[in-house]
């Protein structure tokens, strides 16, 4: 039943371009699965999709250049992977498992799929580094040209298993109490805790709105908005909800934090966190963030959060089919779509406030090269702060921030 529900989703995310984390959140929550065996799915999804490069490497002298199905396809890379990167799997299980699935196909096709995975054969040819880091030939170029001297240690961290942290509320707990429930001190954020012990959303500290699931790095961005008491802050593309929450923390309960976001449905999961952690000091609206100069008036916040839409090349090792779809064309697109809502957000901050801008990629064109375009045309603008976190040095998400000052009208 696993591997059935693993061979599903990974067809999801390249047959439909379905993000890996939404569809195993969604079977996660629907199918009746053990512990150990939501641990297995979870490891079998991530790992072909992180690896997929690399499996069809290693499937490639296997079928000897014929014509299979995507779903064959897909069901050979998931018996690969568990050959070659799960050690505790006998051979016949691994074996047995994809032939009961083959069966189910139109038509069959158990007879080929048993024969090919019996007949095993190490590919002579040598290994690419695409294939070896498993990514798109057009990301590796860009991350070669970008981090030369980074780049293969940013491409391995992608392999890694993302660490479970979660920001903690300062007036409601700290790192002492939490400790009693598992949780150890970020070293990264300063409200920040890591949790090795399971799900962070089972434990007593999250129901009770004591902490809040999200990245060290992320936890970085409100902290460099710093609003004082009583201040109006707007976050232009506010979903999930842990930037903009954590702010409203900052806030201790006074002034206002308006979360905006495009998308209704996840305006419902910021409505999710503020229920959760009792906060009354959240607006949430749901609009179009390049059209909010429309809606608000000129200068009607002290602080602008904009935690730009981006290619996400910081958060591979979370969503790791994004090193295969990830293209010039897209990557332009949205660099035209930030310059967009960085004009607005200049409009809509008051002097002397701060416009923050992050993004969860590594790409500079949407980082320095967008920041200082956005300077060099808009000189009322200073910036106090620049900051790029690589995934591999702490084991965090990448992350870029920079924080400006709008000096002058």
């Amino acid at each position: 039943m696993v591997r059935t529900i693993a061979w599903d989703i990974i067809q999801q995310v390249f047959r439909q371009d379905v993000y890996s984390n939404i569809a195993l959140s969604k079977a996660l929550k629907h199918e009746h699965l053990s512990e150990a065996d939501q641990r297995l799915l979870t490891q079998l999804v991530y790992g072909v999709i992180q690896h997929q490069r690399q499996l069809d490497y290693f499937l490639r002298p296997m079928i000897e250049g014929k014509k299979i199905t995507a779903g064959v396809r897909y069901l050979l890379f998931l018996s690969l992977y568990q050959m070659k990167f799960m050690d505790k799997i006998p051979m016949y299980a691994i074996v047995n498992e994809a032939v009961n699935i083959a069966k189910t196909m139109t038509p069959p096709q158990d007879p080929f799929v048993n024969a090919v995975l019996r007949n095993v054969k190490d590919n002579p040819e040598p290994m690419t580094d695409s294939e070896r880091y498993s990514m798109s030939d057009w990301l590796l170029k860009q991350l070669k040209g970008q981090y030369p001297l980074e780049y293969e240690s940013i491409c391995m961290s992608y392999f890694d298993e993302p660490k479970r942290s979660a920001r903690f509320h300062p007036a409601k707990t700290n790192v002492k109490e939490l400790a009693l429930q598992g949780f150890r001190a970020s070293t990264v954020s300063p409200v920040g805790v890591i949790y090795s012990l399971g799900n962070i959303a089972h434990t007593d500290a999250f129901k009770r709105g004591y902490v809040t699931i999200q990245d060290e790095a992320s936890q970085l961005v409100a902290l460099q908005v710093a609003p004082n008491p009583g201040e109006r802050v707007l976050d232009m593309c506010a979903a999930p909800g842990g930037k903009a929450t954590h702010l409203a923390e900052l806030l201790n309960g006074t002034g206002e934090v308006v979360a905006n976001d495009i998308h209704a449905h996840k305006c419902a999961l910021i409505e999710d966190t503020v229920r959760r952690l009792s906060l009354t000091n959240v607006t949430i609206t749901n609009s179009d963030a390049a059209k909010l100069n429309k809606i608000h008036f000129r200068e009607s916040f002290d602080h602008v959060l904009l935690d730009a839409p981006c290619t996400g090349w910081g958060v591979i090792g979370r969503k790791p089919e994004i090193k295969y779809f990830t293209n010039e064309t897209k990557q332009n697109d949205l660099i035209a779509l930030q310059a967009q809502l960085l004009e607005v957000a200049s409009v809509l901050v008051k002097v002397g406030g701060r416009l923050v801008y992050s993004t969860c990629t590594l790409n500079k064109g949407e980082n320095e090269v967008q920041v200082q375009r956005f300077l060099s045309t808009h000189p009322t603008f200073e910036c106090l702060e620049e900051q790029t976190i690589l995934p591999h040095t702490n084991n965090t998400d990448g992350f870029y921030i920079a924080t400006l000052r709008k000096r002058q009208r």
